[in-house]
């Protein structure tokens, strides 16, 4: 069963996708800032990991930049409400696997979370 941690400030949607990712066979993990994040990552060891780039304590994108040099082999699938062009172009060069603007359907979130999936399969 592959683990998914979602980490995002927004308890609603935080548990929202918990609630519809276990539904389809996952198991979850959440964190709800920055800090939690990097914690949840050590000890929960997911395969994926849902970013908010926006989070209280430690914003998204140091989180990302510690999981390529301290677990580069987690798939990480950023979130934002940003949709600026330099926002994509931070996300990408810190490699992001994958990239979600806000608000996002759950349709779009599965279709990332089964490409990563699909892409480790391979």
């Amino acid at each position: 069963m592959k683990k998914i941690l979602i980490v995002e400030d927004e308890k609603e949607t935080a548990y929202f996708l918990k609630d519809r990712l276990e539904k389809n066979e996952f198991k979850v993990g959440i964190a709800l800032d920055g800090v939690s994040a990097l914690k949840g990552i050590k000890e929960f060891e997911p395969d994926i990991i849902i970013l908010d780039i926006v989070l209280p304590q430690l914003d998204g994108l140091e989180v990302l930049k510690w999981v390529r040099q301290n677990k580069p082999k987690i798939s990480v699938i950023v979130t934002t409400i940003k949709k600026d062009l330099e926002d994509f172009k931070k996300g990408y060069s810190l490699e992001a696997d994958y990239y979600i603007t806000k608000p996002y359907s759950l349709e779009e979130v599965l279709k990332g979370v089964n490409i990563m999936v699909s892409l480790k399969e391979e």
